[in-house]
């Protein structure tokens, strides 16, 4: 299920921003699996590289964790990593997937409701 709901991300941020799409990737705590992957990267990243970077965003605490209704700002719903060429977003899918997206600098300039839209991809599919 993971699987094809990273799939139909794939497609809709394709759509939506075209070559500002970088990559598309399930991760679990220990392996992932690539989804998608921009052609010019793919010449760039070796499966040891990107395989380092999907390790460096794991996320040090659960999305849910007990108690989460009384934390001021709310539940967890995605967290947000801001490079200098990209956003790397990243979305709980179950207790041990997530799936996580990185775009161009460019493609994020209404952020908020580009994650709500990914957000109702990845929801529907629970």
């Amino acid at each position: 299920m993971v699987r094809d709901t990273a799939h139909r991300l794939a497609e809709y941020l394709s759509r939506r921003i075209g070559d500002g799409l970088r990559t598309v990737v399930i991760a679990t705590d220990d392996d992932y699996e690539l989804e998608y992957i921009r052609d010019d990267l793919s010449e760039r990243y070796t499966e040891r590289t990107l395989g380092e970077a999907v390790s460096d965003l794991s996320v040090e605490t659960p999305f849910t964790t007990p108690g989460a209704d009384s934390h001021p700002a709310g539940e967890r719903r995605a967290v947000v990593y801001y490079y200098e060429n990209a956003f790397v977003l990243q979305f709980p899918f179950s207790e041990a997937e997530r799936i996580i997206i990185s775009i161009g600098t460019d493609a994020g300039t209404d952020l908020l409701r580009f994650i709500e839209d990914c957000r109702r991809i990845v929801d529907r599919s629970n």
